[in-house]
């Protein structure tokens, strides 16, 4: 085997999947408090994306077009859940997919209203660099750049998760909405706390994934929705380094079948291994089985 090419394919792999952890971290969250499959979440994170391109046409780096774009975006999810979920909070479950469904076509036709149906060229984050590690083996900068946003990202968030006051109140919401209310913990400021952070690490991550491609078009939502759903099951629903991981799973594996079978396979392969996985332990990586009470 040789070593070098697959170190390489390795670090593809994380680099991509460091992507897809940051859009499945955010759906993951809103499933966990409301159990609700977010149609929108995709919509949402590819709307931002498209954010921060037109901020960078307008004469702002990358790098500051991609926050601002995220705070948007994050903004735009607080809408969302003020206007489409929270009304529908305690309706059948049915009723707010719908809304989801709704929120997603409409921010889907603003999309392509403003930037078209067609894919777009997207411009690169970073001048991409050949960094040699002696004589057979090589890293392309971009690939650790992405990877150390990604990680950045997330180690930043498991600090406002696990050591502020907002990070242990969503961790009790998070487990029981009605008891946290009861306690006093304001869960009509948590929740959409939830799809602000959601909204954000989605557009981090969709300017990233844009960039490394070179290409953006809104078919993208409904493909991120796609993955994050199933990076999200893999690592187990609720869990935010279940998330984590399971996106990096993801990420590794559809490098490594595409380097070693075919592109063609890669997306089969990563739901293939999900699969196999989940039948071994259908509540995920790092989910947790419920007690049922009789």
């Amino acid at each position: 085997m040789d070593w070098y090419y697959f170190c390489r394919q390795l670090i593809n792999g994380l680099s991509v999947g460091s992507m897809y952890a940051m859009i499945a971290v955010g759906y993951s969250m809103v499933y966990s408090i409301l159990y609700l499959i977010n149609f929108a979440h995709g919509d949402l994170y590819i709307f931002g994306t498209f954010l921060a391109l037109a901020l960078f046409n307008f004469g702002l780096p990358l790098p500051a077009a991609m926050i601002l774009g995220a705070i948007l975006c994050g903004l735009i999810g607080v809408g969302i859940e003020r206007v489409v979920y929270r009304p529908v909070r305690t309706a059948n479950r049915i009723v707010p997919m719908v809304g989801a469904l709704g929120a997603a076509m409409i921010l889907r036709t603003i999309a392509q209203v403003n930037w078209g149906a067609s894919q777009i060229v997207y411009p690169s984050l970073m001048k991409n660099r050949v960094i040699k590690l002696g004589a057979d083996f090589q890293i392309n900068s971009q690939n650790i750049v992405i990877l150390a946003i990604g990680i950045g990202c997330v180690a930043g968030f498991t600090f406002l998760i696990n050591c502020t006051k907002i990070g242990k109140a969503t961790k009790c919401v998070m487990q029981d909405t009605h008891t946290s209310s009861l306690m006093g913990i304001p869960i009509n400021f948590i929740i959409p706390m939830v799809y602000l952070f959601g909204g954000f690490l989605g557009t981090i991550g969709g300017v990233l994934m844009s960039s490394y491609y070179s290409v953006i078009n809104i078919e993208m939502g409904l493909w991120g929705t796609c993955k994050a759903w199933a990076a999200s099951q893999l690592g187990g629903v609720g869990s935010f380094y279940g998330a984590f991981l399971g996106g990096i799973i993801l990420g590794v594996t559809e490098s490594l079948a595409a380097a070693y079978l075919d592109s063609a396979y890669k997306d089969a392969i990563g739901y293939i291994i999900i699969v196999v996985i989940l039948l071994v332990k259908p509540e995920g990586l790092f989910g947790k089985k419920k007690a049922v009470k009789v």
